[in-house]
């Protein structure tokens, strides 16, 4: 089975937990830290995909790991039984498709905003005050800095990308000029 297919239905099975006990909303903040964690350390996420570990070992392993991150018994029951069926591996593929599930439940929708130097809350608000206006939903913002854009800001939002970046506008600028003149 493909992963988009493994990770849609394991997101769905979730999200259908959590909409019925009202929880949905904690059960995405949980799955987003641990699959963070997944994401942070190379070393978590070999153990949990190379054949060379067995359930037992995975989910000690998964156990000592939740008893930093507090997740809720229905999270930590999810978690064992994809190490039971070997899907472990799809978590972070899973908790993305949960939070679009729950989004587009929820009338939300996530941008990714990349900008050179961290946005001020005044800032923040601006922006999302003008992606929602623009795309008629609420805006649930993630930034991410790359001091490359210059300045300026970069926002990805539904299948759309924004380039108000400083670099882009000098590509353009630049592009301008070596153009000969009529």
């Amino acid at each position: 089975m493909r992963a988009p297919i493994i990770a849609e239905r394991y997101a769905e099975a979730l999200l259908e937990i959590g909409l019925e006990r009202k929880n949905h909303e904690q059960l995405g903040r949980e799955l987003e830290r641990v699959a963070d964690l997944f994401r942070q350390s190379p070393e978590l996420r070999e153990l949990f995909r190379s054949p060379k570990f067995d359930a037992d070992v995975r989910k000690r392993v998964l156990g000592d790991l939740l008893q930093r991150v507090l997740v809720s018994p229905v999270l930590r029951n999810f978690l064992s039984l994809l190490i039971d069926r070997n899907r472990i591996g799809h978590l972070d593929e899973i908790a993305a498709k949960y939070h679009e599930l729950a989004d587009a439940r929820s009338g939300r929708i996530r941008a990714e905003v990349v900008v050179a130097q961290p946005l001020g809350p005044a800032e923040q608000a601006r922006l999302k005050t003008v992606l929602q206006k623009v795309t008629g939903k609420q805006v649930v913002l993630h930034e991410r800095q790359d001091p490359s854009i210059l300045g300026g800001v970069i926002t990805h939002v539904a299948g759309r990308v924004y380039d108000g970046s400083v670099r882009s506008q000098l590509e353009a600028l630049r592009g301008r000029l070596k153009q000969p003149r009529a």
